[in-house]
């Protein structure tokens, strides 16, 4: 069961990703995130799930055995990564008219702040308040991770190296804003997901 996490946020995310970083490039003129960014994000959010395996699940949901079935996970991470695309697509409208730059930085924080998000919710298919405190070492993990997102576009050196810009008060309240948002609506879409699936029972 703690593999099918990974497997469902890893999926969820990439798809989201994937899919913005293709079709945004349909109708800008830069990167919407250089490569050097992506490996940054993609190490940031996958930080935390070295800790899945001191993870713990529902007793409810390992009651019985549980089917490995991609039909299940096919549906879930298309429905959720769909969700994260149109996120994706949120940020790129705010900002990809100010720079390249701030469009690189802000989306950079808000991918790995929906991708901390979506391990917390995704990790079970319980509603959020039902599927129990994450491990210790998760909550840790993903807490290192954040402020270490923000604290790279602060920095001078290491913006510099990644070329990020100092991001405004002002944008960070609101992607923190629209990633609390994310987070409610990838709840609203899971909880019909996990009835429809059966994945509860």
């Amino acid at each position: 069961m703690l593999h099918q996490q990974y497997i469902r946020a890893t999926l969820v995310s990439n798809f989201g990703n994937f899919y913005a970083v293709a079709i945004g490039s349909l109708f800008i003129d830069f990167l919407p995130m250089l490569p050097k960014q992506l490996l940054l994000l993609n190490l940031l959010s996958d930080f935390p799930m070295m800790a899945i395996a001191f993870d713990k699940v529902s007793d409810k949901e390992i009651a019985h055995p549980q089917r490995y079935d991609f039909k299940s996970l096919f549906i879930i991470f298309i429905s959720l990564g769909l969700v994260s695309t149109v996120f994706d697509f949120i940020y790129f409208g705010l900002f990809y008219q100010i720079s390249p730059e701030v469009l690189q930085t802000n989306w950079y924080v808000a991918s790995v702040i929906t991708e901390l998000l979506l391990l917390i919710s995704i990790r079970s298919m319980l509603p959020v308040e039902k599927a129990g405190m994450p491990a210790p070492l998760i909550i840790i993990l993903s807490v290192a991770a954040f402020i270490a997102t923000l604290a790279i576009p602060m920095i001078p050196w290491t913006a510099e190296v990644f070329e990020f810009i100092r991001p405004t008060w002002g944008h960070l309240g609101l992607i923190v804003g629209l990633a609390t948002l994310y987070l409610i609506i990838s709840e609203l879409v899971k909880r019909p997901l996990a009835a429809y699936l059966k994945l509860n029972e």
